[in-house]
């Protein structure tokens, strides 16, 4: 069956009828401390983490339009799980779209917006009409297909939602401070309120295939990136709309997470270093405290440490404030400030603490 015609049946069969039924209890949280680069982990310190992040990009899994789910996707979950200690009871899965979405997704709408520049190190690359209905329908079908190999793998509980991103799996950063972009979105039709209702229809079409599975969908949030008088305009108000959007629509399965979280350690107490965060991440910690699940990744090692900050302070800031995990950065386990067995340990009891309160 081609990739379009599975998507086109599973929209008109209701979830019950596809042997689903209804929403699933949430298989679990990814709770602990985690790593995106397993493989880079020296082997006596890999107990100290308590999970696993894939990188699964949309072009792996559907090179074509034809394909429903390829072989080599296939062999990226295997060997993840093969990985994967028992100690890592669950893993979350970043699926990633915008630039690393296949070439015919690309050409969705009116066609991709090449030459999209990141200024974080000038490089080029080529992403979608992001808030297109045809490319957000074609997302859509990968989240089927997704569906289907997953509910044979019980050990996935999280995965990304990626349908709006541009060049990170951070659906509110587009690059949209640089001139150049912006024209490109504007002239073919970008606006303010066609991103964040794609986003929003991104959020409904995990919830609808995923959460049923017990699987849940996070979002990487921060402050929202729009264009207003053709310049760049920040809207941190629209994030919190945002999150309290998915909370409200998806519940527990609506997981809050940011990656860019950086700490220092002050008198003994670790203190975020983000203020252009604060309100944000209030919002994330009073939600937190209430039982919703909360998570971080850090920013990069070299951004912490510019900061006077460390690993330990930021994971520490973290556990404190009811997350349920966080994603060391790569190198982590050269910072001055170590993360020894001691405190892994620790700092994962908080984690699995948090975890058992959403």
């Amino acid at each position: 069956m081609r990739r379009r015609d599975m998507f086109k049946l599973a929209a008109g069969i209701p979830l019950a009828a596809m042997g689903f039924g209804a929403d699933a209890e949430p298989r679990g949280q990814v709770a602990g401390l985690l790593v995106r680069e397993h493989h880079l982990v020296r082997p006596g310190n890999q107990k100290r983490l308590r999970g696993l992040v894939l990188r699964l990009p949309w072009n792996t899994v559907q090179p074509t339009a034809e394909t429903v789910f390829d072989g080599a996707a296939e062999a990226l979950l295997d060997q993840a799980e093969a990985a994967a200690p028992a100690d890592y009871p669950f893993l979350k899965l970043r699926l990633l779209a915008g630039a690393d979405s296949p070439p015919w997704a690309l050409e969705l709408g009116d066609g991709p917006l090449a030459g999209w520049k990141d200024p974080e190190d000038n490089s080029e690359h080529t992403v979608p009409q992001w808030w297109n209905d045809d490319f957000l329908e074609a997302y859509e079908g990968l989240l089927v297909a997704l569906a289907d190999v997953l509910k044979h793998r019980p050990r996935w509980a999280e995965v990304t939602v990626s349908a709006t991103c541009t060049v990170y799996a951070e659906p509110c950063i587009k690059q949209l401070g640089v001139a150049a972009n912006r024209e490109k979105a504007l002239a073919v039709g970008y606006t303010d309120d066609a991103d964040q209702a794609a986003l929003k229809q991104a959020m409904a079409a995990h919830h609808r295939n995923l959460s049923p599975l017990g699987i849940t969908s996070s979002v990487a949030y921060n402050p929202w990136q729009t264009i207003e008088d053709r310049a760049l305009k920040v809207c941190p108000a629209t994030t919190i709309e945002l999150m309290d959007h998915q909370k409200n629509t998806m519940g527990a399965y609506g997981v809050w997470a940011n990656n860019s979280l950086s700490a220092r350690w002050v008198d003994g107490v670790p203190v975020q270093n983000r203020p252009d965060y604060e309100g944000i991440y209030q919002h994330m910690v009073t939600a937190a405290g209430a039982g919703h699940p909360v998570q971080f990744q850090t920013a990069t090692l070299a951004k912490i440490q510019a900061a006077e900050g460390s690993v330990f302070a930021t994971a520490s800031w973290a556990a404190r404030n009811k997350a349920v995990s966080v994603e060391l950065p790569r190198g982590w386990e050269q910072d001055e400030d170590v993360i020894d067995l001691e405190r892994a340990t620790e700092l994962n009891r908080q984690f699995a603490i948090n975890a058992e309160a959403t």
